[in-house]
Formats: structure tokens, C-alpha cells, sequence
């Protein structure tokens, strides 16, 4: 309680400020709660990712947060000294920004690891610049900013600048670095993924030269692998984005019968598409338990229903403007209040298992913040983007799996590929979970084993090389994907169990859910079998993906132009390229430590 009261008054001096006009400036400064969201582990010799599973001790880490000998990078000459070392002393190197990823990206024990949160600091302020729409039409306005800027402060600047991001991921406490490298994706069938608006970005490469890509220098393949690089081209000094004049909508939250959405029926599968190509974006939400009837007394069920959010550009005159008093209620009282007791609980009873067979009665209060946060308001688009208090969120130690399952918009319903297959993708989920419940009593672990939701998001196809919703240019006009995401707390023990058996089922019915299923860089299928693939599991599984996409070799071949010895490649990643596990060698074409021009970049020649 006394926890709760201080994040409230807290924020009430958080609101108050944000009222005051000052100049739109974003101020680097260590990420502190509840002001700017943060989900950094860090001690003085040790990362570990934000629910804790993961853990590395690298030789060297970059971060003024771990107080230790080495600081966060903060200039291109920080970042060319920092390959340089790594250059001399045979190390390796990856980069974490908000440490929200499930999969290995960034552990690294033979080498360093490096905080990106700093950089682009100059003083107290990060710099940020704004490019106007071209006169002659040939691009529209952008945005450059750097790589370890949140979401939420990002976006916010560009608001008061007059333009919005296009698209970004549900929460808003990630790293703009993070989120280009990994292809994370928001909603809506107009945009893909946050790495396709990525169209300019100026990095050091793997033998200390500074390099800068755009759209109008660089070649297509160059473009499409910086998009998504997952951290392994170079160290990003600031990433460019195509960005549009800033956008209101429609914003609604309501709870709708599952059935009429996923039955297997004629009407729910209209009405499914119908949904989606009449809102620019769709989510969805399954809570899988509810309260059978006096809350804490009866008996945890099966939740009939899902929770949608919806967004238009389009609204009535009438439409009722979030305010900020009513936002603050939101986000800083609902979900602080509901998230931070619920992860305090959920922590509580992570150390006592054999009493986690009352998690279903916890996350059961579900549905009542549901119905406190459902209605329909006009507020920005990044308000509607981001509905939930991502601090919130982050108390609640979870783990995830998603993949991308492409469909064709136009097909009739009637046919597997059609929007059937985004039917089929969210129900078998839903029903692998109603099949535990039903199969195990309550007190099995194997009866729950999603403890917190089934979500899923809706699409366009994307252009960068590694993304999973990656399409040629001739069809990103006719396939979309949908993204089902299945999560539960973190040291759930029948998770393992639970993650495997369903991913199995995604990737191996290639007459529902395609040929084309992919998962997502930044959640954890590298550890998982296949039976197609005895030997390698998904990791083969998932190269054979992009090898048939035609984006592998591309990927190679610039990886081996901007990093010819992997100095920025980890075992994950180097077990993912078929790379030995050793120590980087220098290639004869390490240069020294290249002077850096006036202008501060080197062409891409």
C-alpha cells in the first residue's frame, strides 16, 4: 500500500509538470519509476533481461547504471573506441536498451555488453532532428533520433512537433534501437513493422568506420538488412524514420463474445474480417479465467469473452476526449494498482510453488479492470497505440512466444488462407488452454499453464530481411500476417511443456496456418525441437524460413561486408549462422581508428 501511494503522488507531480509549457526537448537521464518507464537489471558485473531468466557477466559492461569502470557510449567516438577494444582484445559485442527481450540476444559472457540508453546525449538533452516532407514529393516528413530513446519519449516529442509514428509496439518502454532491430510490430493492416519505417540510420561497423545508409544512398539490400539487423551489423549512433503529421483517433475498449468472433462458423469469420478492414488497427485479449460467480469464493472458469481494442482516424464530432485527469486515473492509478499487486503476488508465489495453483484466482481480477478500462475516447494515436501503464506491466514477470502467420486479405472466406487462418490462429490457442483446464484438476500446474492472456494483432507485410512478416514487393499488397501471442508468468512449470506442444502445432500444419510461419527475434523458440528437423530443432527451422524467403544470403552477405570477423555476433547468434563457437578473428582489413569528418559520417561507398 504504502508502495502504491508513492507511485500515485509521484505521478500527480509528473502530471502537474507535463502541464507546464516548455520547449519539446527530451532529457537523457537515468530511467527512474514512475516518471520514465525502466526495466534495466543491472548490477556492477551483471545484465539480466526484465523477468530475469536470462543473465550473462560479460568481460566488460558499458552502463553508468551498473557503476562500474566503463560508461555508457554517448558519441561516435565512444562507439569506435569500443569496437576498437573489442578489436584488440578478441572480444565480441551486443547492445541492450530496455532488456525486454526473452530471447539470447544479449548475453555475452566472452565479451562486452553495452547500454545504448545514453547515446546521442549531448549534456543534459538527447538531440533529435526533424526533416520536412521533400518540396518535389520524393519523401515525406522524417525523424532521426537515437537508438536508446523510449517509445514513450519519442513519441511524445514528435507530438508536440506536430507528427506521429506511424506504428509501435503495445508497450512504450522500449528502445527505438531495440525495436528497428527486432522487427517489433504494433497493429494495423497500413503499416508492417516499427524496422519499416526505418529509411536512414548511421552506425559503426564491425572494423570502426562510421557508415550512414539511407533510402535514397544505399542499395535495397542495404536498407533492408539495417532494418532489421538484430544488432549484429554495427553499433547504431541514430536511426532516421519516416513519420506522418500528427493523428487523433477513435480509441474503443469493449469486452466481445468469443464466439461471434472464432467460432467455427460462416457469420464469425465475416464478422472477424469485417472488424479488421473497417478499423486501422485490432487487438485482441483473452483472459483465460473468470470468476464462476462471488469473487475469491467460486470456482475460476473459463472467460466466454475477449477484450478488443480498436482505433479509426475517423470519429463522430461527439466523441468524448480522453482527458488528462481521466488518462492519469488510467494509467496511473487502474494499472499501477491492479499490475503492481498483481506481480507482487505472483512473486509471492513464485518462491512458494506448490501454491501456485492459486494464480488462477488472482489473475480472475482481471475482468474487473477490464470493465473500469473499457469505453471509447478520442486521444493520439500513441495514447491508443500504448492503452496500458507499460510500468505496470513490468512488475509482472512474464514469458512469451508469438509468431506470424500470413493470410490473404482478398481470398474468400471460404478458403484456408483467407481470414480463416487468423480465425484458426487465435482459436487454437484458446483451445489448447480450455483443453488443459478441462484435462487436469486445478491444483495441476498442467491446468493453467497460460496464466495471463492469449493476444493477437493484425499486420501489413514488411520489407527488412529478417523480420518474420517479410514478403517480396509483389505481394505485400495481397498477404498480411497475424500475430498470436501467447503469455504466462515467468517459472511457470508447465510452461515448457505448454510452449512446445503449441508451437508444434503452428509450424507443423503447413493446410491452416501455411508454409510461412515464422517467430519472433526477440521470444524464445531456439531451444525447441522439430520434427522436420532432428538435428538443428527450430534454429534449422527457422534459417530454412528466410533461406526459402530468398533473404538469407542477402542478410550473409552485408553481415560479412559491415562485420567480416563477427565482432558483433554472440553464441546465439552465431549458432543461428552456422558460425563455430570461437573467439572473433581480426580479418586483414582492420583499419585504425578512423578520424571521423566535419559532418559526422561516412558514406556508405
Amino acid at each position: 500500500m504504502v508502495t502504491l501511494v508513492f507511485f500515485v503522488f509521484l505521478s500527480l507531480m509528473t502530471l502537474f509538470r507535463a502541464s507546464a509549457k516548455t520547449p519539446p526537448r527530451v532529457r537523457a537521464r537515468r530511467r527512474l519509476l514512475p516518471w520514465v518507464h525502466s526495466t534495466i537489471r543491472v548490477t556492477r558485473e551483471t545484465w539480466r533481461n526484465f523477468s530475469g531468466e536470462l543473465l550473462t557477466r560479460p568481460k566488460r559492461l558499458y552502463c553508468d547504471d551498473a557503476k562500474g569502470p566503463w560508461r555508457s557510449p554517448r558519441t561516435l567516438e565512444d562507439l569506435q573506441r569500443i569496437v576498437q577494444d573489442a578489436r584488440a582484445e578478441r572480444a565480441t559485442i551486443r547492445v541492450f536498451g530496455s532488456s525486454h527481450s526473452w530471447s539470447r540476444l544479449v548475453p555475452n559472457d566472452e565479451g562486452y555488453v553495452v547500454d545504448n540508453r545514453m547515446i546521442g546525449a549531448v549534456g543534459d538533452y538527447y538531440q533529435l532532428y526533424l526533416e520536412p516532407a521533400a518540396a518535389d514529393g520524393s519523401h515525406g516528413p522524417r525523424a532521426t533520433a537515437p537508438p536508446g530513446l523510449l517509445s514513450s519519449e519519442f513519441e511524445a516529442w514528435l507530438w508536440e512537433m506536430g507528427y506521429s509514428l506511424p506504428t509501435s509496439a503495445f508497450e512504450d518502454c522500449f528502445t527505438l534501437g531495440g525495436m528497428a532491430a527486432t522487427a517489433t510490430h504494433g497493429a494495423g493492416l497500413g503499416v508492417a513493422t516499427v524496422s519499416d519505417l526505418v529509411c536512414g540510420m548511421t552506425f559503426v561497423d564491425g572494423l570502426g568506420n562510421v557508415r550512414r545508409f539511407s533510402r535514397e544512398t544505399s542499395t535495397p539490400d542495404e536498407l533492408a538488412a539495417i532494418q532489421c539487423s538484430l544488432g549484429c551489423l554495427g553499433l547504431i549512433y541514430d536511426i532516421t524514420f519516416d513519420v506522418v503529421p500528427r493523428v487523433e483517433v477513435l480509441h474503443e475498449a469493449r469486452t466481445i463474445p468469443y464466439d461471434s468472433l472464432f467460432a467455427d462458423t460462416d457469420e464469425a469469420r465475416a464478422a472477424l474480417r469485417d472488424l479488421h478492414e473497417n478499423h486501422d488497427s485490432v487487438e485482441f485479449f483473452w483472459w483465460p479465467f473468470r470468476f464462476s460467480g462471488i469473487p475469491l469464493v467460486s470456482r475460476p472458469e473459463l472467460n466466454p469473452h475477449v477484450w478488443a481494442l480498436t482505433m479509426k482516424r475517423v470519429f463522430p464530432n461527439n466523441t468524448p476526449i480522453r482527458s488528462k485527469l481521466r488518462t492519469f486515473f488510467h494509467l496511473r492509478v487502474l494499472d499501477i494498482a491492479a499490475m503492481v499487486s498483481c506481480g507482487v503476488m505472483m512473486g509471492l508465489l513464485e518462491r512458494f510453488p506448490r501454491a501456485a495453483f492459486v494464480l488462477p484466482w488472482v489473475t480472475c481480477f482481471t475482468n474487473l479492470w477490464v470493465r473500469a478500462r473499457s469505453g471509447a475516447y478520442r486521444m493520439p494515436l500513441h495514447d491508443g497505440n500504448h492503452f496500458v501503464n507499460a510500468t505496470g506491466v513490468e512488475f509482472i514477470r512474464s514469458l512469451a512466444c508469438e509468431w506470424s502467420i500470413p493470410y490473404e486479405r482478398r481470398a474468400p472466406l471460404d478458403q484456408p488462407q483467407s481470414y480463416e487462418r487468423v480465425r484458426q490462429s487465435f482459436a487454437m490457442l484458446h483451445n489448447e488452454v480450455a483443453t488443459a483446464f478441462e484435462n487436469y484438476p486445478l491444483t495441476d500446474p498442467r491446468a493453467t499453464p497460460v496464466i495471463l492472456a492469449i493476444e493477437m494483432r493484425v499486420i501489413g507485410s514488411s520489407s527488412a530481411l529478417l523480420s518474420p512478416g517479410y514478403q517480396p514487393e509483389d505481394r505485400r499488397n495481397d498477404v498480411a500476417y497475424a500475430a498470436p501471442e501467447v503469455v504466462t508468468v515467468a517459472g511457470h512449470p508447465a510452461w515448457a511443456e505448454f510452449s512446445e506442444r503449441v508451437n508444434l502445432v503452428m509450424t507443423t500444419q503447413p493446410n491452416i496456418f501455411g508454409d510461412q510461419v515464422r517467430c519472433h527475434h526477440a521470444k524464445p523458440f531456439f531451444g525447441m525441437p522439430h520434427p522436420d528437423f532432428p538435428n538443428g530443432g527450430m534454429v534449422a527451422y527457422l534459417r530454412k524460413q528466410y533461406q526459402d524467403a530468398g533473404t538469407w544470403e542477402r542478410f550473409l552477405a552485408m553481415r560479412r561486408e559491415l562485420d567480416p570477423d563477427g565482432i558483433f555476433l554472440n553464441e546465439h547468434l552465431r549458432l543461428w549462422f552456422g558460425l563455430p563457437k570461437a573467439a572473433p578473428t581480426v580479418s586483414a582489413r582492420a583499419a585504425g581508428h578512423q578520424p571521423i569528418p566535419a559532418n559526422g559520417v561516412v558514406s556508405n561507398a
